[in-house]
């Protein structure tokens, strides 16, 4: 019907539709029905409650379940679901869950409950302290969405807009924590949470922002169409898959799916995939000369910045000899450590 059927019953489902209205009053079936979270109504009001809020029964417990957001929140990009159950918070939820008190009319952290938290306790519901909030951004201080992280209200401020800051969106995250949690403990999470989200971006992302864009700028790929190069598709798998399950892991206490599912997977394309074929391309370039030579000259020499990082010596064989002595030392100790019999 014009429009796209992998959106209609795929990405709206999750992100919304803007709900049209036929003639005679019906409502267009390519964007009804659609229960996403950013749902355009034909009023002009925002959102379906039936999005946490299952028709019929319009549940409260159900909406503080953790099924509940895993009808969007799972899969390769954004595993939210799946790392919650890897977790600790998961892990006791599901053990303790007769504990929940999930039916009680008001739900308060620390009152009515504390064998364990769900999606909600921490991104919505209510504290002694903090009121119940249907703002699922208002206690997140990164948005782990994009190639490269940033703090949650960067780009609104960009724009000059009026906006919860980032530091004030953790102070009331860490109050949620702090329930159950010491401050030293919190404190600890948040450092290794931000060393993590500082790896990701440092060591990959801006690096490979940084020659993807060269890239479009030399005319080294189409730049003004997406996804019509295979490096393009490498890219955004780095980053839009494997780069945000590292982060996110990192985000919930998963650590299977912050390292084997997430960084190790990232150093995986970056240099088996990624890199390589960014030098096919150069090469290719050189070798149809004309303006592409220079470009791919440019391009060639952002590479060679980027793999200059210490962060990557060990891959270009640049390791100091105290680098290799402290990796041997490291690699010995872990041989001894697990592999002796």
């Amino acid at each position: 019907m014009g429009t796209s059927a992998a959106a209609v019953s795929g990405c709206w489902q999750c992100h919304g539709s803007e709900v049209k209205v036929e003639k005679g009053g019906r409502l267009s079936s390519p964007t009804w029905p659609n229960t996403g979270m950013g749902r355009l109504n034909p009023d002009g009001s925002k959102g379906s409650c039936g999005a946490c809020h299952v028709r019929h029964a319009f549940s409260a417990a159900q909406a503080r379940r953790p099924e509940t957001c895993g009808k969007c929140h799972l899969g390769p990009d954004h595993p939210q679901k799946e790392i919650y159950e890897e977790s600790k918070h998961g892990i006791t939820f599901f053990a303790n869950v007769d504990k929940m008190n999930l039916f009680s009319s008001k739900w308060v952290l620390g009152e009515d409950y504390t064998a364990a938290p769900t999606c909600a306790t921490c991104h919505m519901s209510a504290t002694k302290e903090l009121p119940v909030t249907h703002d699922v951004g208002d206690r997140i201080s990164w948005t782990n969405r994009p190639a490269i992280s940033e703090k949650v209200d960067t780009l609104a401020r960009s724009k000059g807009l009026s906006v919860k800051k980032w530091e004030d969106r953790r102070s009331d995250m860490k109050k949620v924590c702090n329930v159950c949690h010491a401050t030293p403990f919190i404190e600890g999470f948040y450092t290794q949470y931000d060393a993590l989200v500082n790896l990701y971006n440092e060591k990959f992302a801006r690096l490979g922002a940084q020659i993807m864009k060269s890239l479009k700028e030399g005319n080294l790929i189409t730049p003004d169409i997406e996804f019509d190069d295979k490096i393009e598709w490498t890219w955004f798998r780095l980053w839009h898959h494997q780069g945000r399950r590292a982060r996110h892991g990192a985000s919930m206490f998963a650590p299977d799916y912050t390292q084997w599912h997430g960084m190790f997977e990232v150093a995986e394309i970056f240099y088996t995939d990624f890199i390589p074929h960014i030098r096919s391309i150069l090469s290719e370039a050189k070798k149809e000369g004309g303006p592409k030579t220079k470009a791919a000259a440019d391009t060639e020499k952002v590479l060679q910045e980027v793999l200059s990082s210490p962060d990557h010596a060990w891959f270009t064989g640049k390791m100091t000899e105290e680098e290799n002595i402290k990796r041997k030392k490291a690699r010995d100790e872990f041989k001894k450590r697990y592999l002796s019999e």
